[in-house]
């Protein structure tokens, strides 16, 4: 298991950030079941990690990582509910559930961490911090000042992230891309797919523009 030390979060609206990379900025008690097979209920503190997508409780005020994979839901009492889903077995919150041929039927949110947009940053820091230092003193090396002063202002900050959205249909889970949806519609109605994606201006990442697209080519047959 990994450790961390526990440190208390008193802002009233959270983002993640690097000092504290967590899908809320408070733990939360909620119910977590694990186990494929025969499941196993637990009522923790807990929270999720958008770094590497893992749950984490406390424990006598420490922070310890859930071992990977073994959590299959995770309850708030606030009504929130997590899954885990894809390949990676991101936590996803479910946004919506209905039922299509009597089976559950879900729209997913995970919200993860934008990695390429976290790296541009880092480099973006380093360039403008190897500027300053090198208009104060020419003709030293300032890389490893540079790359520290970078690091902990990006720690600071708040992480940029990304929606991702996943729909389950029949008991499958898949991203919600164009071309899934297309594999998993009637048909008869790709065109119309197409047609409404433009009309619409359909975003993948918009909670808005998934609804829209769920109900539909998807409660709609």
């Amino acid at each position: 298991m990994s450790v961390l030390t526990l440190s208390a979060q008193t802002a009233e609206e959270w983002t993640p950030t690097g000092m504290w990379p967590f899908i809320n900025k408070q733990f939360r008690t909620a119910t977590v079941y694990t186990g494929l097979f025969k499941q196993t209920k637990t009522v923790v503190p807990c929270n999720i990690h958008v770094g590497n997508q893992t749950l984490w409780y406390t424990q006598n005020d420490t922070l310890m990582e859930a071992i990977p994979r073994s959590v299959v839901r995770v309850e708030f009492p606030n009504g929130d509910t997590y899954i885990p889903v894809g390949s990676e077995q991101a936590f996803g919150r479910i946004v919506r559930e209905d039922r299509i041929d009597g089976s559950v039927a879900r729209i997913i949110l995970v919200r993860q961490l934008n990695q390429r947009a976290l790296d541009q940053r880092y480099l973006d820091h380093i360039n403008k911090t190897q500027n300053a230092l090198q208009g104060a003193l020419l003709g030293m090396s300032f890389s490893h000042l540079a790359d520290t002063e970078a690091g902990v202002i990006v720690e600071q900050e708040p992480l940029p992230m990304v929606n991702v959205f996943y729909f389950q249909v029949k008991g499958e889970i898949f991203p919600a891309t164009p071309k899934n949806i297309l594999a998993h519609i009637n048909p008869k109605r790709k065109q119309e797919y197409r047609n409404f994606t433009r009309s619409a201006e359909i975003i993948s990442t918009n909670e808005s523009s998934m609804q829209k697209v769920w109900k539909e080519f998807f409660l709609k047959w």
